[in-house]
């Protein structure tokens, strides 16, 4: 069985790197003694969160482009789980919906589903949620958790931009792509981002003051 327990979270990040062994991630530091089948679960866990999150969508004043929660969902799914057990987690959702799951926006599902407008940002999900939990195992933890979380929120638009370009706009200028994929979406990410950036710090406050008491 796979254990952390002897594997404590420092009181304070290392310093920043991409190479080198991973720390433990968030979910490992709040449960130090967490095994392979507790780590399946969270796994689980975060798939019927995320599939929930997808159904809250909210309108900004005088703003016609609804802001939802899935971007909200992959970067903590990363944040919290790490770079390993947040891409399995964000994996299998992905899986699921084009199984045929209704897990997707609104509870869209299928092979139409991830092949149409939105299945590059699907993809970029998959990208941002195996890089903010990356760069949050190699440093970027605590106080730092910010940062993971806004280089994952850019990289959603990563794959979304190049499946526009190929897929649906086909390779217009690039002040149409960014106009169509980008801005009318950058005040609700910008919400998105700073909430899981609080609330991914708050966590690791918690398991740095359970860790604290534990000795």
């Amino acid at each position: 069985m796979e254990s952390i327990s002897t594997a404590r979270t420092p009181a304070r990040a290392r310093a920043w790197t991409l190479t080198g062994p991973a720390e433990p991630s968030l979910f490992e530091a709040l449960f130090p003694g967490a095994t392979r089948a507790h780590k399946i679960v969270a796994a689980a866990l975060f798939i019927g969160i995320t599939a929930g999150l997808t159904r809250v969508r909210f309108f900004l004043p005088d703003d016609l482009v609804p802001i939802t929660l899935q971007t909200f969902a992959a970067l903590m799914t990363g944040a919290v789980l790490g770079w390993r057990w947040g891409f399995v987690s964000i994996a299998a959702y992905y899986l699921l919906g084009m199984a045929g799951a209704p897990v997707f926006q609104g509870g869209g599902n299928g092979w139409r589903y991830v092949t149409d407008v939105g299945g590059g940002y699907l993809m970029g999900f998959i990208l941002a949620t195996w890089l903010t939990g990356y760069l949050s195992q190699h440093g970027w933890s605590r106080g730092r958790a910010l940062w993971p979380i806004a280089l994952g929120t850019i990289a959603v638009y990563i794959p979304a931009l190049i499946w526009l370009s190929a897929f649906d706009l086909g390779w217009p200028a690039p002040g149409e792509i960014f106009s169509s994929g980008v801005y009318p979406y950058i005040p609700g990410d910008l919400l998105t981002m700073l909430a899981a950036g609080l609330v991914a710090g708050l966590l690791w406050r918690v398991a740095d003051w359970r860790s604290s008491r534990h000795g």
